[in-house]
């Protein structure tokens, strides 16, 4: 559902909306299956809408490459005109799947995105940018040390070449500490674990890095661990956005710290979880995509939980779209207390964020009452055992039980990316939402 009621919609939005959609199931293949769903042009615009399945990765892996594409367009000539290539998502909590990118939308939904914030908004698009992420996500991949020179591709600089930050050395540190320097960017976008493990290495060195006018968040959960390291190290205002490979920038947070809808590029509908999990306010949602000549993404679920404001009204000023408090992790990541309620990974962050020795985490549940806490911690961190004890006791029950390790470090998955929480037993995903 989309909430008209309590958030603010522009009349050329809904028409977004709606050529987006009789786009999808007028001329894109996977959507013919579809039409049985719907209700038909004289039903309300949201109605239509709800009435439709989820678009899941399975279906978009069925119906490769041709079932997304609008208007009788030609992959194979899209290939060969180079609108478009092949690119891969990470598969952190389901299978890869294959998309078919159009470099030319997505920078032009990233440049809307921008003007949701003031920091970025000021500055004009693109800019020359730093990046910091895991090779496997973004940029380029090489198992040898490459060269600065290497690493710049346009604009971009490429602040690592490793696929996880396994390999990373204490000079990779410092390398990335003097191309900060050297290449001045204009804005970091960063991973930020992975740029949390940079803030880390400055502090314990004492070494200062360089500033650019703004940091952008992305690829993963933020964790309030991270971003504490992150603001000691930086000056940098920070952004946080949110998207994916398929749906582009889909929020985008403001100066204020909420998140606002990039509504020129997608639509949001949104459904609650049940009362028992957290519902009204916290949920999923399905995004459709707009202005994307290639790909008709309709109620796409990205898979991850948010938090509603409770009102339109957030302080920066800006009106139109889903107003949004966070993001609070994947729906595949949730956890639960020895009770059977749900525990979001921004839950479990927010409280183990007070324990200032912890510097990175990893949860594992292994029965409804069994769970194990992996966790990295400063040199300082005498009785911190204890502390972290009480804190699982708090938000998972007095009755489970807790196994704490202390790791050296902790290092991301097999796609690059960190899964902060899960449970190590099946349950219902979708029948925790209404």
């Amino acid at each position: 559902m989309i909430l008209e009621n309590r958030y603010h919609y522009s009349h050329e939005f809904l028409q977004r909306s709606k050529e987006a959609l009789e786009t999808a199931l007028d001329t894109a293949p996977l959507y013919h299956e579809w039409r049985v769903f719907d209700p038909g042009p004289e039903a309300p615009l949201g109605t239509r809408f709800d009435a439709l399945p989820e678009l899941t990765k399975k279906a978009m892996r069925e119906h490769f490459p041709q079932g997304l594409v609008p208007n009788g367009r030609s992959v194979e000539a899209g290939l060969a005109s180079e609108e478009i290539e092949y690119t891969f998502t990470s598969g952190t909590t389901d299978e890869k799947v294959i998309n078919l990118w159009n470099q030319d939308w997505w920078d032009r939904s990233e440049a809307a995105s921008w003007k949701l914030n003031a920091y970025t908004a000021r500055l004009s698009y693109p800019q020359r940018e730093a990046k910091l992420a895991s090779s496997l996500n973004v940029g380029i991949n090489c198992e040898e040390d490459l060269p600065m020179d290497h690493r710049i591709v346009g604009r971009k600089l490429y602040l690592n070449e490793k696929t996880s930050l396994i390999q990373w050395q204490p000079r990779h540190f410092a390398r990335m500490a003097r191309e900060l320097e050297l290449f001045e960017p204009v804005v970091l976008e960063a991973n930020p674990s992975l740029l949390a493990r940079l803030a880390y290495w400055a502090a314990d060195e004492g070494r200062e890095l360089y500033s650019p006018e703004v940091i952008v968040l992305t690829y993963e959960f933020p964790s309030r661990i991270h971003l504490a390291a992150i603001r000691k190290a930086f000056a940098s205002p920070i952004v946080s956005s949110y998207g994916s490979t398929e749906t582009g920038f889909v929020l985008e947070q403001c100066e204020a710290g909420l998140f606002h809808q990039n509504t020129e590029f997608c639509r949001i509908d949104f459904q609650p979880l049940k009362a028992r999990y957290g519902g009204p306010d916290l949920g999923r949602i399905f995004v459709t995509t707009f202005r994307n000549p290639w790909n008709s993404i309709v109620r796409f679920d990205p898979g991850d939980l948010i938090r509603l404001h409770p009102s339109g009204a957030c302080p920066c000023g800006r009106e139109e779209g889903l107003l949004v408090e966070a993001v609070e992790g994947r729906t595949a990541n949730v956890t639960f207390t020895t009770e059977g309620d749900l525990v979001t990974t921004m839950a479990l962050d927010t409280a183990l964020a007070e324990i200032p020795e912890i510097r990175d985490y990893h949860l594992e549940q292994e029965a409804r009452d069994r769970y194990v806490l992996q966790v990295m911690l400063t040199e300082n961190s005498s009785g911190v055992r204890e502390k972290i004890q009480t804190t699982m006791q708090s938000l998972y029950g007095r009755d489970g039980e807790y196994r704490i390790e202390v790791l050296a470090n902790i290092f991301p998955g097999p796609s690059g990316k960190f899964r902060r929480t899960q449970t190590n037993f099946a349950f219902d995903e979708k029948g925790l939402f209404v």
